[in-house]
């Protein structure tokens, strides 16, 4: 074609365009519209999806659950409010004084002189803090030991399906509702604690009846609410993932730029994820507020927290990773001028990376052809695959999702280095026939 050929057929391809764009302004400002206020919705709903899922799952996995509390036992604020805890319902129970005033006092009838009997009436606050000093240190070294981490998990396994009843304002025998403040029993940390103290020598433990001591972990006059909210939560944990999706599926076959909506909508639910990761920071400082210091320290009220909302942290960095990438890969393949340099510095350096391949020596053979050939098609496979990982991924985190696009990345590159155009046939030139068979 020649060149002022080429010219007039660009003409009437812009001039088609513009016709085209014309037409669709005349009577489309209501895509405008429907587009907004998917995107507003699909604000709303992403990050209120990441929550209720992990709501869900805390009722609805045993192990789930049991993951989520287990390393608080690690943890050293939580460690020293249970070993305070279970010391003080221990040393309450066993009357220390009474018991060591009541040892004295049949020293001293026994018919000793009166001046001991005054001095072992003195030591009687002495062996009183003496005895509570032993136990605190038997269950200082219990809560720091491997058996309390297993006695931990225990507990916190057995006490699942009741902390989903007070989570729905049930109640039962392994976490209680008292008042406003939800309560994990100790009984079974209280037992291990025991069978320690006997085995010490300290066989006045061993007399304890059952002891149903509770650990406070959360108390808050909005306890009921927080229930109601579970409980939508809960319920609406499969349909608001479905309902983004769905929002996000309008938009774009509402839109006119489809590209800049994706690119738009993308960097609206990455942005609703840092909204919902400052939501739980500020969401903290109430919680903190909403737990007696006298019931709970506010070191380990932290650490229960942090704990508790880790899981929604790691979905929120997941959705986060995976949707700046997709805002990244629909701009970078736009037709803006940036876009533009960007791919075409790109395809430079790999044309460079490839001549200098070829000039070395190193031909990529029938599999650089066939990866030319079907180029197209490998990178539509590879996103397929990385789409379906992720949705089929249990729980997926940041660094997984993060690991999951640069493994992708990592093969369209050497896809695109080891890719070889096929060479066009060259014009009047016709193929050798076959040799005759002799």
């Amino acid at each position: 074609m020649e060149p002022d050929d080429r010219r007039e057929r660009l003409a009437e391809l812009r001039a088609e365009v513009a016709r085209l764009e014309a037409d669709q302004q005349r009577g489309g400002w209501w895509r405008s519209v429907v587009v907004v206020a998917c995107l507003v919705l699909l604000a709303l709903v992403a990050p209120a999806a990441v929550v209720a899922t992990w709501a869900h799952d805390q009722v609805a996995d045993t192990d789930r659950y049991v993951e989520t509390m287990a390393p608080l036992a690690d943890d050293p604020a939580v460690q020293r409010a249970v070993s305070a805890r279970i010391t003080r319902e221990l040393v309450s129970r066993l009357d220390v004084r009474a018991v060591t005033g009541e040892a004295v006092d049949a020293l001293a009838d026994a018919g000793v002189p009166p001046r001991v009997a005054a001095s072992l009436h003195a030591l009687s606050t002495p062996l009183a803090n003496g005895v509570e000093s032993f136990v605190g240190v038997q269950v200082d070294r219990l809560v720091a030991s491997d058996e309390f981490a297993a006695a931990w998990e225990q507990a916190n396994r057995e006490a699942h399906s009741q902390m989903v009843a007070v989570l729905t304002g049930e109640t039962g025998q392994g976490v209680e509702v008292e008042g406003n403040a939800v309560r994990l029993n100790l009984a079974v940390l209280i037992d291990a604690v025991k069978a320690r103290l006997v085995d010490a020598g300290f066989t006045l433990a061993g007399r304890l009846p059952t002891v149903t001591a509770q650990f406070t972990i959360f108390e808050s006059a909005d306890v009921e609410r927080a229930q109601r909210g579970f409980r939508l939560l809960s319920a609406a944990a499969r349909v608001l993932p479905v309902l983004a999706v769905v929002l996000l599926g309008v938009a774009l076959l509402t839109a006119r730029r489809k590209r800049r909506t994706l690119v738009a909508a993308a960097l609206v639910v990455a942005g609703s994820m840092l909204a919902l990761g400052l939501a739980l920071n500020a969401f903290r400082v109430v919680y903190l507020d909403a737990v007696p210091t006298d019931r709970l320290p506010a070191d380990a009220a932290g650490a229960i927290y942090d704990q508790l909302v880790s899981f929604i942290r790691l979905n929120l960095r997941a959705v986060l990773v995976l949707f700046l990438a997709v805002a990244a890969a629909a701009w970078v393949s736009g037709p803006g001028p940036a876009p533009v340099a960007v791919r075409r510095g790109t395809t430079r350096g790999l044309d460079v990376v490839r001549h200098g391949s070829d000039r070395t020596g190193l031909d990529t053979g029938p599999v650089g052809a066939f990866l030319g050939r079907y180029r197209t098609a490998i990178r539509g496979t590879v996103a397929g695959v990385v789409v379906l990982a992720y949705v089929m991924a249990d729980h997926p985190t940041g660094a997984w999702t993060l690991t999951l696009l640069v493994a992708a990345a990592v093969v369209l590159l050497v896809t695109e280095l080891l890719a070889r155009d096929p060479i066009p046939p060259v014009p009047g030139e016709e193929a050798a026939p076959p040799l005759a068979g002799r």
